[in-house]
């Protein structure tokens, strides 16, 4: 019995992707198009369209939520978030912790990889939206990410970034490049941390999409004290913050110095 139950779990976690990716069609190729469409300025344009990918990311998780998947419901998050534009940061545990941020915070843009920009099942729906392709991850491609973000920020545009660059370690928490940080401090806007838990963990890093838990996760998005510029240094802001991850998500400390590897930020809709 219990090898039939995972058996249905595996079948409906291939059904929420075929689904996901089935959708991204349909938006990539008319939805999206037709939404840019209508009247207006380009940014308004990618307004409108994030609008539209969030209804389609609540969709997606309310049917893993009917399905008895992964519990999570965008509707009940309550974020308190600051008046114009600001960072936001988060961990990432899991693949959809991407989603479920952004069908909770649809005027937010997402850093996303250069692999993702260029799918041609998501990559329209992401650039129609306005997302930051976050490039190869070289020295100059950073400064132009960085550049791009901050002017979007001056545009009251806020920014998701994942300081881990990728999806953490399984009940874990990778180190925090500081280029989140470093961008705010450029742009002057707050920080918003936000704590994300996925138990039992489900589509983590290096994880095959068919090893699912035996039971239905939880997932919960928490909004931790808003951080103020101004940031100085930023490797201290980043240090600090990451251990206050730790501390809430019970994770021992090392004990070492948090280095903040200065590399590029890098945040992975969908495939990081």
């Amino acid at each position: 019995m219990r090898s039939l139950q995972h058996m249905r779990r595996v079948l409906v976690t291939g059904s929420a992707f075929a689904g996901f990716f089935l959708g991204g069609v349909l938006l990539s190729y008319l939805l999206l198009p037709l939404t840019w469409s209508l009247p207006g300025t380009n940014p308004e344009r990618a307004r409108r369209c994030r609008a539209l990918v969030a209804r389609a990311w609540r969709l997606f998780h309310a049917y893993m939520r009917t399905s008895g998947l992964i519990h999570y419901d965008p509707r009940s998050t309550r974020l308190d978030l600051p008046a114009g534009p600001f960072v936001l940061v988060a961990n990432h545990p899991t693949l959809v912790d991407v989603t479920a941020l952004l069908s909770a915070t649809p005027d937010v843009v997402s850093l996303a990889k250069s692999a993702m920009t260029r799918n041609p099942l998501v990559g329209p729906v992401l650039r129609y939206c306005g997302h930051v392709d976050a490039g190869d991850g070289s020295p100059f491609a950073g400064l132009a990410v960085a550049e791009k973000v901050v002017a979007l920020l001056r545009a009251n545009v806020p920014v998701l970034i994942f300081p881990e660059g990728t999806r953490s370690p399984e009940r874990g928490l990778g180190e925090f490049r500081c280029g989140a940080f470093e961008i705010a401090a450029r742009a002057g806007v707050p920080i918003v941390p936000l704590l994300v838990t996925c138990d039992p963990p489900t589509l983590m890093r290096g994880q095959p999409w068919y090893r699912v838990p035996d039971r239905m996760a939880t997932m919960t998005v928490t909004q931790l004290p808003i951080l103020r510029p101004p940031f100085n240094p930023a490797r201290k802001v980043a240090s600090a913050l990451r251990a206050l991850y730790l501390e809430r998500l019970a994770i021992p400390s090392s004990g070492a110095p948090d280095a903040c590897p200065p590399a590029p930020p890098v945040a992975s809709p969908q495939a990081s």
